[in-house]
């Protein structure tokens, strides 16, 4: 529709079961759409995105997917076949310990959708990033007892640091690793939600990039040497992360676009925004009292 290919859209509906009724009202519902997002944004620039009336916006939107990528997920989902292997698994294990680190993060992104609206954005977040700190530090402290060769508890110490990348790839994804878009989705103005999108996965993916040329001078045997002791790296940005996230993140869960338009226009601090009442809802609690006749 969006490319005025209106036959194929109408062939796409067809085979998804539409009614010919059902399709015609589909087609002029997707284009009013179409027209209204295309008026909205209009003439809208990215530099929009940094104006004072937007930029608390956009910080909170794009920082959560930063803390992504600053919070070990590059080493744990990227580097753990390669470390098992330094680590002296066998190959054939190797591939088996990444399938059940596939496993791990798959069951926990399910679980997330159970517990997100439960337990809240912000408390997803920060206490999600704080059990993710602990598991880096002692992952990285069970790397500096797996790689004394003269304690007789070595290889326990590497076979837990295993354990652990498989529990954090659990907890990731139940947690920080699916909460961030959420809140990127939630946060932004209508008006400017594509770009702070873009803005925000653009800033993501460079922090990935970056990593992806620094940790092989940190984490090979021929450079740095550090192995899992990256963790401890990882752990320290975390708490860096974890300082923004108590004072900046705010609480969206269960609140409208329009509540939250009234909170950001009203400056209201992020920890007060779970129990800030609107305009809107004051209303509601009026009427539902019988103060106000309708």
């Amino acid at each position: 529709m969006s490319k005025n290919r209106d036959d194929k859209a109408l062939n796409s509906l067809r085979k998804l079961g539409y009614s010919e009724e059902e399709r015609a009202k589909k087609i002029a519902n997707i284009r009013v759409t179409l027209e209204d997002i295309k008026r909205e944004t209009e003439g809208v620039t990215y530099l929009e995105c940094f104006r004072r009336s937007n930029l608390r916006r956009t910080i909170i939107s794009i920082v959560p997917l930063s803390i992504q990528a600053l919070s070990g997920v590059v080493f744990a989902a990227g580097y753990s076949t390669y470390y098992i292997q330094l680590a002296g698994y066998s190959t054939e294990m190797s591939f088996r310990l990444q399938i059940a680190q596939q496993v791990c993060s798959l069951v926990g992104n399910v679980m997330s959708y159970f517990l997100i609206d439960r337990v809240g954005r912000r408390n997803v977040m920060l206490y999600g990033l704080g059990i993710l700190t602990v598991i880096l530090m002692l992952t990285g402290g069970l790397a500096v007892v797996g790689s004394d060769t003269s304690n007789p508890n070595s290889g326990g110490g590497i076979k837990g640091t295993v354990a652990l990348i498989l529990i954090y790839c659990w907890w990731y994804n139940m947690t920080i690793g699916s909460a961030a878009y959420t809140i990127l989705a939630e946060v932004s103005t209508s008006r400017l939600r594509i770009k702070t999108i873009a803005i925000g996965l653009a800033l993501q993916n460079a922090l990935y990039t970056m990593w992806s040329f620094v940790l092989p001078y940190l984490f090979n045997p021929d450079q740095a040497n550090l192995g899992a002791k990256v963790s401890f790296i990882f752990g320290g940005l975390s708490v860096i992360c974890l300082v923004y996230l108590w004072f900046y993140q705010p609480e969206t869960g269960g609140r409208t676009y329009a509540e939250l338009d009234e909170m950001f226009v009203k400056e209201v601090p992020a920890r007060k925004f779970k129990v800030y009442q609107t305009d809107a809802e004051a209303m509601g609690v009026a009427v539902k009292e019988g103060d106000v006749r309708v």
